[in-house]
């Protein structure tokens, strides 16, 4: 597996001297070591952030239905998931790697960003070109956001409730509507051939194992080329 890194040339001889690789084709730098090895490029996996999160194996969509709060029709509403997934943290004592292991069949974790730049554009014109998914003004947040919008009046269809609030159609919380809520939920597995570094919120319950068990699961394939199996790096950057 590979990990692409964002390098500023000034530091190229030193990620270099640690083992990095560079792809001329992209020109872009990329960590092509064994996966605990990854704590040597800390310095440019946490470049702007404290806490990374490395996505591996798969990336998720999640899609259910709700009223829309303003006409009341029902309308299609998703999420983003990660299941197994690279946590490198600096705690104040310095970097730390931990692996999040989790079967891709056993448990996923709802996920969602705020800002449409923080999805791969890849994925991100999927979602824009098959859901009413954009970037809108939000009265709550008193911004603009990347959200879910009503697929027939156009309301934004607000991301705390559907990211934060136990009601919401994608959360799992209540175990005595466990199955029936999970059932109605259509889970996109996509394959990605490179761990990605992803700026996403990730949310965690104890019921986090019922999106695979009683969801209708099914696999989404980005890749550019329809005979990979996988989706690489390049694909979901549209640097090919």
């Amino acid at each position: 597996m590979r990990l692409y890194l964002n390098v500023p040339y000034a530091e190229k001889d030193a990620a270099k001297a640690l083992g990095a690789r560079w792809n001329p084709k992209i020109k872009k730098w990329y960590a092509d070591v064994p996966r605990e090895q990854y704590i040597k490029f800390a310095k440019w996996i946490l470049r702007d952030t404290d806490d990374a999160m490395i996505a591996t194996n798969h990336i998720f969509i999640v899609e259910g239905q709700q009223p829309c709060w303003k006409c009341h029709q029902s309308t299609r509403v998703v999420g983003l998931g990660v299941s197994e997934y690279i946590h490198i943290f600096d705690a104040g004592d310095g970097p730390q790697y931990e692996l999040i292991e989790s079967d891709p069949d056993e448990e996923l974790h709802l996920a969602w960003a705020d800002h449409e730049e923080y999805i791969p554009p890849k994925l991100r014109k999927y979602l824009m070109e098959k859901y009413s998914v954009r970037t809108g003004y939000s009265k709550t947040l008193r911004g603009k956001c990347f959200a879910n919008h009503c697929d027939h009046c156009g309301a934004l269809q607000g991301n705390w409730f559907l990211f934060n609030e136990p009601d919401s159609p994608l959360m799992l919380m209540y175990l005595d509507e466990l199955v029936e809520q999970a059932s109605k939920l259509n889970i996109f597995k996509i394959p990605i051939e490179d761990d990605l570094q992803l700026d996403w919120e990730v949310g965690f319950c104890s019921t986090d194992y019922a999106y695979f068990k009683y969801g209708q699961c099914e696999e989404l394939v980005l890749s550019g080329n329809p005979e990979n199996k996988s989706t690489s790096y390049e694909d979901l950057y549209n640097l090919r």
